[in-house]
C-alpha cells in the first residue's frame, strides 16, 4: 500500500480531485485526530457496474416493501452513522471534506428509511464516470446492501463506468466484487475525466424494481 501523509488537508477541491484521479484516496490516521493520510491499495475492490448479487432473502425483504430510498437528502447524517463506530478512518477532516464536496455537487449518499427514520446508508464521491463509494452502515439488518444495491443503479442509470469500493474484502466479494491489481484500476481512472455521466438522470428511478433492474445481476 503507498501513502501519502500530510497534516493539513488543502481545502482546494481540485487538489483532492487530482488525487483521486490518479487513485488516491484519504483516510484518517485516528478518529478523534484531525491527520488524514492519502492511500492507494495495491489491490483494489471494485464492482462491475449494474452486476450485485442480490440473494432470494434479500429479495424477499424487498419485496415486502418496508424501506424507502432517497438520494442526497440526509448527508450528513448518512456520514456521522458511517463514522459512529468504535474504530472508523471517518474524522472531522474527513467529514468536513466530503460535506464541502458534497455542496459543490460532487459527493452523494443514498438513504434507506424505515417509516421515515434513517436506518441504512452509504456516501461516495463522483468523479467523471467513476463513482468512489466510501463508506457505508446499517441500523436494521441488510439496510447496508439495500443502499448499496440502490447507490449501483443509479450510478448504472446514470451512465457511470466504474463502480470503485477502495479495498477488497470478502463481504463485497459475496456481493459481487472484484479485486483488481493498481495497474489495472490505472487504466479505468480515465473515465474521471469523461463527463458524460449524469447522477441526476431524468426520469428518475421510482421503485425497487428499477433498483433491481439497474441494481444486480438478477
Amino acid at each position: 500500500m503507498k501513502k501519502i501523509f500530510n497534516k493539513n488537508l488543502n481545502s482546494n477541491l481540485s487538489k483532492v480531485f487530482l488525487a483521486y484521479s490518479n487513485g488516491y484516496f484519504p483516510m484518517g490516521k485516528n478518529k478523534n485526530k484531525m491527520e488524514i493520510q492519502w492511500v492507494r491499495p495495491y489491490n483494489r475492490g471494485i464492482i462491475p457496474i449494474g452486476k450485485l448479487h442480490c440473494s432470494k432473502s434479500l429479495k424477499k425483504i424487498i419485496k415486502k416493501n418496508d424501506y424507502e430510498i432517497s438520494f442526497n437528502k440526509n448527508f450528513k447524517d448518512v456520514i456521522l452513522n458511517c463514522a459512529n463506530r468504535k474504530t472508523t478512518w471517518i474524522n472531522s477532516t474527513i467529514s468536513e471534506l466530503f460535506l464541502d464536496l458534497h455542496n459543490h455537487g460532487f459527493a452523494h449518499s443514498v438513504e434507506v428509511k424505515k417509516k421515515g427514520t434513517l436506518v441504512g446508508g452509504l456516501y461516495g464521491l463522483s468523479l467523471g464516470c467513476i463513482f468512489f463509494a466510501e463508506s457505508m452502515f446499517s441500523i436494521m439488518p441488510n439496510t447496508s446492501k439495500l443502499a448499496l444495491i440502490a447507490m449501483m443503479a443509479k450510478i448504472n442509470y446514470g451512465g457511470y463506468k466504474v463502480f470503485d469500493t477502495q479495498f477488497p474484502s470478502e463481504h463485497l466479494s459475496s456481493l459481487g466484487g472484484l479485486s483488481i491489481s493498481e495497474d489495472e484500476f490505472k487504466k479505468k481512472l480515465s473515465y474521471s475525466f469523461d463527463t458524460s455521466a449524469e447522477f441526476d438522470r431524468i426520469p428518475k428511478l421510482k421503485n425497487w424494481d428499477d433498483f433491481l433492474e439497474y441494481g444486480t445481476n438478477k
